[in-house]
């Protein structure tokens, strides 16, 4: 009986702690989404398109590199890594949408490259929050409702939301065959 209460002890701390690491994750993934307003606002004043290939290859590329030395497997970070980039596209093409309707007055939206080297540092710690909770084995199926009710952007829709929680169980550590 004693070994029971020690093991549900046990849970019960190690729940709060991946609750807690999700709820973190999903708030620097809403401070990185929060920039997309600017991003949006920025390409419409200069007419230039949401879909930026050469940007998102670029993204994607240094993204994994990090993760790789962060002890990430690549081709398992590679879903979240684009699951973000799709999400964030999916909130700018949305502003830009409801600005066709009403647009915005009296707001300047902050330099592309001032909110590139923003979003470029969150996902820099996005990264690097994610491999420790991957090394400590913390994500799983339980914390979905969680992550999902903490992601709160404006434009960001339940499906974004879930595709980025299941692009997280996705992620996985480097095997000893990669070292």
């Amino acid at each position: 009986m004693k070994h029971f209460i020690l093991l549900c002890v046990a849970l019960l701390w190690s729940c709060a702690l991946v609750s807690g690491n999700m709820i973190s994750l999903a708030q620097k993934m809403n401070e990185r989404l929060g920039y997309m307003k600017d991003v949006a606002g920025y390409k419409a004043q200069h007419h230039l398109p949401v879909e930026d290939v050469i940007q998102e290859s670029k993204v994607i590329n240094s993204s994994l590199t990090e993760a790789v030395s962060l002890g990430l497997d690549a081709e398992s970070t590679r879903p979240f890594v684009i699951a973000q980039i799709d999400a964030a596209k999916a909130i700018q093409y949305r502003y830009r949408a409801d600005w066709l309707s009403i647009p915005e007055v009296e707001w300047e939206p902050e330099p592309l490259e001032v909110v590139r080297e923003k979003i470029a540092s969150l996902s820099s710690e996005i990264l690097q929050q994610l491999a420790l909770q991957i090394g400590e084995g913390l994500i799983c199926v339980d914390e979905r409702e969680g992550f999902v009710s903490h992601l709160a952007q404006k434009n960001l829709y339940c499906a974004d939301k879930m595709r980025l929680f299941d692009s997280l169980l996705c992620v996985r550590p480097l095997s000893n065959d990669n070292n």
